[in-house]
């Protein structure tokens, strides 16, 4: 969206932003798995469409989501699903400690679900 309107497309379908000059620009949306964020690529620059997490959180989360690949699929799902609501509660704008107790619970809750299904499962 620009301006609040959609972007106009291209004969491929793809979104063209029209800049001042009436020169259009090729936009891409993606997502980084090393910012855990959507990005938005502009003529071969990209860009992260979101605020940075700290490194730190972003090694933790990352770590979180490599271990739930140890525990196939249903691991890799909750991992990966608890990962991503953990970096959108910490992005929130007038993030509080509300967000943040619930961006350490989710993982935790989501090893609880593992468990509890592995025992079911067993």
């Amino acid at each position: 969206m620009h301006n609040g309107q959609e972007l106009p497309r291209d004969r491929w379908g793809a979104p063209v932003l029209v800049d001042e000059e009436g020169r259009s620009h090729q936009v891409q949306a993606g997502f980084s798995w090393r910012q855990l964020s959507p990005t938005v690529e502009l003529d071969g620059r990209t860009v992260v469409a979101s605020a940075p997490l700290p490194i730190p959180v972003r090694v933790v989360l990352l770590a979180f989501v490599v271990v739930g690949f140890f525990g196939g699929a249903i691991g890799v799902v909750l991992s990966m699903s608890a990962a991503l609501v953990s970096a959108a509660l910490l992005r929130r704008p007038g993030r509080n400690a509300g967000h943040v107790f619930g961006a350490v619970v989710v993982p935790l809750a989501a090893i609880v679900v593992f468990l509890l299904v592995a025992v079911w499962l067993s």
